[in-house]
């Protein structure tokens, strides 16, 4: 009986486990150098030089360009049990959107702040 409860609860354990992983999207930029930013007189040039290239840059029109920084970081939890699992993820992200036209900024947002959590049961 007792071969068979430690057998038991040895498979038990061979089938719960636990990883957690950290990860970064895109490149970070310096945000303080935001303010540095201003309608209609920035150019692409002057954004390269503060923010380095953009994380993408979508083409709108013939004179429209919409260039997006993007930063996350964060931390992913899993969590596996006999029959259910448990994954949780946190971090933070920034994003820098900028439309610029015939290469000059004509508007721009800037978001920060915590990434939606996943909790998966």
């Amino acid at each position: 009986m007792f071969k068979t409860l430690l057998t038991v609860a040895v498979i038990a354990l061979g089938l719960s486990g636990c990883a957690k992983s950290s990860y970064t999207v895109g490149n970070n930029f310096a945000t303080e150098n935001i303010k540095q930013i201003t309608k209609g007189e920035t150019t692409a040039e002057q954004l390269t030089a503060l923010f380095g290239q953009p994380y993408s840059k979508y083409v709108l029109s013939a004179t429209q360009t919409k260039w997006m920084y993007i930063y996350n970081e964060g931390t992913a939890k899993a969590q596996s049990y006999l029959f259910t699992a448990k994954i949780e993820s946190s971090g933070t992200q920034k994003v820098l959107d900028i439309l610029l036209t015939d290469d000059i900024v004509t508007n721009y947002t800037f978001t920060e702040g915590a990434m939606p959590g996943i909790n998966v049961n």
